[in-house]
């Protein structure tokens, strides 16, 4: 039996008729912090120390399978009831809970379906650091992909044209929502 598991992006924006047990019966949710109030995201993500700390506070870890960096653990004095992820970002981006998320998902799936991610084809950014982070984010996206070429990644519902160095990735296709629901 495969191992299917939903990725939920940042910016996702679902129909709110859309049925999210529907979607739970395929596969988990994964994601960052910011998803679990609109998609009470299984396995949530934080990279952020000082929010970390918050939602340990808020005994947030009793809704959800929580995942906080080793660096985190060891800074926040060893909370007990997270789950750890190992590595340290060298890279300035945003959405550092997108990448965690691909590479964790990435080792306990046969498929992982990409729900509000953005992979158009974008201008140049005006603001040099915003441009940087948007390049960053991008590599790791792919190297995310391409590491784990075992895996099947499934963009769904994507808005417009994907960029085309992804298209370029054998692991990697697109779906439509309904298509996924229809098939389970």
């Amino acid at each position: 039996m495969m191992n299917i598991n939903w990725l939920i992006g940042d910016s996702t924006n679902l129909d709110p008729t859309v049925d999210l047990l529907k979607l739970k019966k395929i596969g988990s949710f994964w994601g960052s912090w910011r998803t679990w109030r609109g998609y009470q995201t299984d396995n949530v993500i934080c990279h952020d120390v000082a929010k970390a700390q918050e939602l340990i506070d808020r005994q947030f870890y009793q809704k959800c399978n929580f995942y906080i960096s080793n660096s985190a653990y060891q800074t926040l004095g060893r909370p007990e009831n997270v789950k750890l992820y190992e590595g340290n970002f060298i890279h300035d981006i945003k959405n550092h809970e997108e990448i965690v998320g691909m590479h964790l998902v990435a080792s306990v799936s046969d498929v992982v379906l990409l729900l509000g991610f953005d992979f158009t084809e974008k201008n140049a950014l005006p603001d040099k650091l915003e441009q940087h982070r948007a390049i960053n984010y991008r590599n790791l996206v792919n190297e995310a992909i391409k590491n784990n070429p075992s895996v099947q990644w499934v963009i769904v519902e994507h808005p417009a044209e994907i960029r085309k160095d992804l298209l370029e990735l054998s692991n990697l296709g697109t779906d439509t929502l309904s298509n996924i629901i229809d098939s389970f």
